[in-house]
C-alpha cells in the first residue's frame, strides 16, 4: 500500500515530495538499523529518497499548525551518525531507529519499548527508550490509520 496516496484525511503533505530511489541510502540504512525495519517503511523511503539532500516529508496536522516531519533515508543517517553521535545517546541509538520529529523537541524511533516494537517518540533532550510514549505499531498504522497522530504532537 502506498501511504502517500492513502494518507489520513488529519494530515496534509506541506514540504518536500515524492522522489524516487535513493537505494544505496536506503541500503546504508538497513545494515545500519539496529532493529529490522518493517517493509511499510522502506517502500515509504524509496518515495522520498531519490532526491540528492533530501530531507524528507513535512505534514501538516489538521489546522493546529502542528507537524509530523519523516526523514528521508539521508537524513535519518545524517541524524544518526552527525545529531545524535554523541556518548550519552550510546543506549538509545544501540537499540532504536530515529525516522523522524515534530520539527520540535520529539524525535520519532522504531524500537522495542515498554508496549512491544513500533513507533515511539520522546524528548529529544533525555531520549530513554523505557520512557517513551508508543505511537502505533507501524507507518501505515501512523500515517493511513491515523493510530498515534495526537500522541505524536503533544508531551
Amino acid at each position: 500500500m502506498d501511504i502517500i496516496s492513502n494518507l489520513n484525511k488529519r494530515l496534509t503533505m506541506v514540504e518536500g515530495g515524492i522522489w524516487h530511489g535513493g537505494e544505496d541510502k536506503i541500503k546504508k540504512v538497513l545494515s545500519e538499523s539496529p532493529v529490522k525495519l518493517p517493509n511499510d517503511y522502506i517502500e515509504f523511503l524509496k518515495l522520498i529518497s531519490g532526491k540528492e539532500k533530501s530531507l524528507g516529508i513535512s505534514f501538516l496536522v489538521d489546522d493546529k499548525g502542528h507537524e509530523i516531519f519523516i526523514w528521508s533515508a539521508e537524513m535519518a543517517l545524517n541524524k544518526r551518525n552527525l545529531d545524535f553521535n554523541f556518548p550519552f545517546y550510546k543506549d538509545f541509538t544501540d537499540c532504536t531507529w530515529m525516522l523522524g520529529d515534530d520539527l520540535g523537541d520529539l524525535i520519532y524511533f522504531y524500537g522495542e519499548g515498554n508496549e512491544g516494537f513500533g513507533i515511539y517518540r520522546s524528548e529529544a533532550g533525555g531520549l530513554d527508550i523505557g520512557d517513551s510514549d508508543k505511537i502505533a505499531d507501524s507507518l501505515t498504522d501512523f500515517l493511513v490509520n491515523g493510530v498515534g497522530i495526537d500522541i505524536a504532537i503533544t508531551l
